[in-house]
């Protein structure tokens, strides 16, 4: 099942058994330490896994099951292991990503373009405040509801979201038309031109 299928609830068993499990691990790795939270889980799923298999030999034992049946049949021919070139694939694509971020954090922090580097302080500026008001856990846990909530609604009522999209950019392109219209000529970004 892909991540874009999980988020939108198209298989409501499987999403919710995803959002549920992680949403459990990420509240319990806020009162417990990783490793409690770990090692519980996984006794957890082994008390369970050993359930179930007592529970097939027990049929079995009782003739109200056939002896070759096994609930966890499934899950056990899931192929677990990750191709070599999928791996070099990933960390190619990592290592583009963090070299295009590393260069962008460069360019900020060094005022190659003024509005930026000012939206950016901006931006730290609420981070600020944001961390005060909570810790990493808690935003990674409003992250991870947001994740399976925000593109259901926004599937559910995508023409009224759009429209108040649409007027919330068009009322920040002019905010930005005036903020770069009061600027001096030196501060403003080299604007590229399209060739045709």
């Amino acid at each position: 099942m892909s991540l874009c299928a999980l988020v939108h609830w198209e298989d409501p068993i499987s999403s919710g058994s995803v959002f549920g499990s992680v949403l459990v691990a990420l509240v319990s790795i806020c009162y417990y330490s990783l490793i409690s939270v770990i090692a519980y889980l996984s006794l957890g799923l082994l008390s369970i896994v050993l359930g179930v298999k007592l529970y097939s030999y027990v049929m079995v034992m009782m003739k109200k099951a056939e002896p070759g049946s096994n609930p966890l049949s499934r899950i056990a021919a899931m192929e677990v292991t990750i191709p070599s070139d999928k791996v070099s694939e990933l960390s190619t694509g990592l290592a583009e990503k963090l070299n295009c971020g590393l260069g962008e954090l460069r360019r900020l922090f060094l005022v190659d373009n003024m509005v930026d580097t000012v939206k950016f302080g901006l931006s730290l500026w609420c981070l600020t405040y944001i961390g005060s008001w909570f810790n990493a856990m808690t935003l990674l846990i409003l992250t991870w509801i947001t994740a399976f909530t925000v593109p259901k609604i926004y599937q559910n009522n995508k023409a009224a979201i759009d429209d108040v999209l649409g007027k919330v950019k068009v009322q920040l392109d002019e905010v930005k038309g005036k903020v770069m219209a009061v600027m001096p000529a030196q501060l403003k970004p080299a604007v590229v031109e399209k060739e045709d």
